[in-house]
């Protein structure tokens, strides 16, 4: 529920003239929807300096206040989804018809899935302002706090795990969603994140293996004794037979910790290796970019430049030469106009030259020093030795693609899966 807030009517009134003088930061029907309203950040920031100044108030409470004078002002229903994200403050109205109370005797059953919601607007939201490429990682975030918290840091029996896995992967995924959202209030998001729990079951699922198999892969004892749980037939508890769900794979293969081991422990460090020397490319990959010019490489831009202080050394010499038999022929003359109209010559062939032994000397400036080239060399030759590595790696990786996915496929099912009663 959201926080029960004392509303001061002056303030009120105040808070509302605010929001008419800045009607133009407030985006009505957004995304086309008509129940869709979004503040803009600049005018949350107005009307939150706007409340500190008028309300005595901590910093930490801001948020709170905030929102309960904007559902005041648009005389929000308690249904209507107010929150905040990245700075702006997004209102989402929910008919009365859309969203049921849950009665005491349906809390925890089918009913209370979504925590009353319809699953229509759950959708609505999420494919508005969740699928993005801000939230890609969510769902990795989300099995990597479960495995940390209650497999590394807990230790869970599988007894344990069977009961409650579930429950505490939605836990985690409401936690994670009210840090996106600056909201912890709304029992909008209970229902929410049991909504993208159910329709990312499986991808939670997957990370959840890959992580438990990169345990298993350092020989962490307490995850390869937890997966042994499955290799077992029949469990028998105060006298009761149970089935045990078994790590195996579509064809029938069964797999145990001693079978996936070393296929694990393969696949597990050329992924490691190739996500290293990657990011080592990159790196290296940066310094031999510092060295190129207009896309070229220092050794092609080298004879490019070559080539063209070769053709001005060329012109250089043609110029003086035509320069010196102008002088020749003024040293000979004897007509005063005809001396005048040489001078002339001789001084645009001197600028001539002035002019081509300048850009002779900017190309000469632009040639890569041998200093320079030994070192580009030298990260070409490492660079080149890193991606044959990498594709060594690569290979290994290809080599084992097919049984570590077979094994992650076959955790997956197992996990997803409870014993059953004989």
């Amino acid at each position: 529920m959201h926080k029960q807030i004392d509303i001061d009517e002056q303030i009120l009134d105040n808070f509302i003239e605010l929001l008419e003088d800045n009607e133009d930061e407030i985006i009505y029907d957004y995304k086309g929807k008509s129940n869709q309203i979004l503040i803009n950040s600049s005018l949350v920031q107005k009307i939150a300096d706007f409340l500190l100044q008028k309300l005595s108030i901590k910093k930490e409470v801001q948020l709170d206040y905030l929102k309960a004078y904007i559902r005041a002002a648009f005389e929000l229903n308690n249904n209507a989804v107010v929150i905040s994200k990245n700075g702006n403050i997004f209102i989402k109205i929910i008919d009365e018809s859309v969203k049921s109370t849950l009665s005491q005797e349906d809390q925890g059953t089918v009913k209370s899935r979504y925590n009353g919601v319809k699953e229509e607007e759950l959708k609505s939201f999420y494919d508005e302002f969740f699928e993005d490429e801000s939230n890609k990682e969510f769902f990795y975030t989300v099995a990597k706090e479960f495995v940390e918290r209650y497999f590394i840091d807990k230790k869970i029996s599988n007894d344990e795990y069977e009961r409650k896995a579930f429950a505490y992967i939605h836990t985690i995924t409401l936690e994670k969603i009210t840090e996106i959202y600056d909201d912890e209030e709304d029992d909008f998001f209970l229902g929410f994140a049991g909504y993208i729990f159910r329709i990312h079951f499986k991808e939670v699922f997957t990370y959840i293996s890959e992580l438990i198999l990169d345990e298993i892969a350092i020989s962490n004892k307490y995850m390869m004794d937890f997966l042994n749980y499955y290799a077992q037939d029949i469990l028998v508890i105060q006298g009761v037979k149970y089935k045990v769900p078994h790590i195996e794979a579509d064809n029938g293969l069964r797999w145990t910790v001693p079978s996936m081991l070393s296929i694990v422990k393969i696949y597990t460090k050329a992924k490691h290796i190739i996500s290293l020397l990657k990011r080592e490319k990159q790196e290296l990959q940066k310094k031999v970019q510092k060295f190129y010019v207009n896309g070229l490489s220092p050794i092609k831009s080298n004879e490019l430049l070559q080539n063209e202080k070769t053709s001005l050394d060329i012109q250089i010499e043609e110029v003086s030469r035509h320069i010196n038999v102008l002088n020749d022929r003024l040293d000979i003359a004897k007509n005063e106009e005809r001396k005048a109209i040489l001078k002339e010559d001789i001084a645009k062939q001197q600028e001539k030259l002035k002019l081509l032994r300048k850009q002779r000397e900017k190309v000469i400036q632009k040639v890569i020093k041998k200093s320079g080239l030994t070192e580009y060399i030298a990260l070409q030759k490492e660079l080149d030795t890193l991606t044959r590595k990498l594709q060594r790696e690569k290979k290994v990786l290809k080599q084992n693609q097919e049984a570590y996915n077979s094994i992650k496929s076959s955790l997956v099912k197992a996990l997803i899966s409870k014993k059953s009663k004989l």
